[in-house]
């Protein structure tokens, strides 16, 4: 194969388990995980749902251990991409933590996050981009070295 060979132009590529867009938006790949999520979800139904036989805990432990980083995997890469996009992942957790408490309508997520104690995906998102970010010094690779400390506070860094 020579050198000159030209690279054919993708709209999508999938890097490290990270879809890239043309846009860098992340809408391809917030896609693809609320598929893969689903169908993980599926697997586990029997052992979650309102009906299961299961400890409140025992569900709690499945959902944050197998579902969870389903949701959150590369998380501090594409952390920033828009709220629609993070939105569909919040509604994911929410539609499964109802399911594991055996929620009723008229009880609020943010009280079934407090009473299960799971950090809401927002919070867990921004713990790991500042652990990701916060050893990012630690890596002696100069290209690496260039990318700008992690402020949470910074709105580009929601």
């Amino acid at each position: 194969m020579a050198y000159s060979t030209p690279i054919e132009w993708k709209k999508e590529v999938k890097y490290l388990g990270v879809v890239l867009d043309k846009q860098l938006n992340f809408r391809a790949h917030t896609s693809q995980i609320k598929e893969k999520y689903n169908k993980a979800f599926r697997a586990e139904y029997s052992l979650i749902c309102r009906n299961s036989s299961l400890n409140l805990n025992n569900k709690v432990l499945i959902y944050s251990v197998y579902l969870r980083p389903i949701l959150t995997i590369a998380s501090p890469i594409w952390a920033c991409t828009a709220r629609s996009n993070l939105r569909r992942f919040q509604v994911l957790e929410n539609k499964t933590l109802r399911m594991i408490a055996n929620a009723r309508w008229y009880h609020r997520n943010i009280d079934i996050q407090n009473a299960l104690n799971v950090p809401s995906l927002q919070q867990f998102i921004q713990k790991l981009a500042k652990n990701f970010y916060g050893k990012l010094p630690d890596i002696n690779n100069p290209e690496i070295a260039k990318i700008p400390a992690y402020d949470q506070n910074d709105k580009q860094n929601r």
